[in-house]
């Protein structure tokens, strides 16, 4: 992974940046729905799939798909990474909450094996393992299964938090067979618009659809 600083003279966003940094809360959040009636499919009909980790890659590919998602503040700068890191959150046997660390990979047959065993070796270390000190190089990441949400919020460092939050609900039966799951984005508004938050939900949703069986 690698972070390209980000010339604010010439950059396209350098006054949406400088107008969003004024406010106290420039952080948002959309939900939108994602149809999963593929991803499930291939739950039922492949032993050992894993739909909560096929749910985290298919963010992981909405949030690398565009740049502005990437990008964070430093101070005074702006740099873009070339990949981040995904952080769900966990829930250890005792109730307490965790957080680990993967590495994405486009591939989600190279993605799963370590993503599977590192959630485990969190899972026994049973530490909570808040943040990589200084790395902003990641995207925050949790489910709610409980729950068909139609909102979500997430708490936030300050100000400049420029590191994505990504929530997922409750599988949903819809009619005529399908299955959806409520998802939101949430974003800092000086990286990110409307336009950059529909391309996430529709890179999600074509992350999704590749797990037909």
């Amino acid at each position: 992974m690698s972070a390209t600083e980000i010339n604010l003279a010439t950059w396209p966003r350098r006054e949406a940046l400088a107008l969003f940094r004024r406010f106290q809360k420039p952080q948002y959040s959309v939900t939108a729905r994602i149809d999963v009636t593929a991803l499930l499919a291939r739950k039922a009909q492949e032993p050992g799939f894993s739909s909560y980790l096929a749910c985290v890659h298919a963010a992981g590919a909405g949030l690398h798909a565009v740049p502005e998602l990437c990008c964070r503040i430093r101070g005074d700068r702006v740099v873009q990474h070339d990949r981040l890191r995904l952080s769900p959150t966990l829930q250890f046997p005792d109730g307490r909450l965790g957080f680990t660390y993967l590495e994405w990979h486009p591939a989600f047959a190279t993605f799963a094996p370590p993503a599977r065993a590192e959630i485990d070796a969190t899972l026994r270390r049973g530490e909570m393992e808040p943040g990589i000190e200084g790395d902003d190089a990641v995207a925050f990441l949790s489910c709610q299964p409980w729950l068909d949400f139609t909102a979500f919020d997430n708490p936030v460092f300050d100000a400049d938090d420029t590191i994505p939050r990504v929530c997922w609900g409750r599988y949903t039966p819809e009619p005529a067979g399908r299955w959806t799951m409520a998802v939101a984005l949430q974003v800092h508004h000086g990286m990110a618009d409307g336009a950059h938050v529909a391309a996430f939900f529709a890179a999600m949703q074509a992350a999704c659809a590749e797990f037909a069986p």
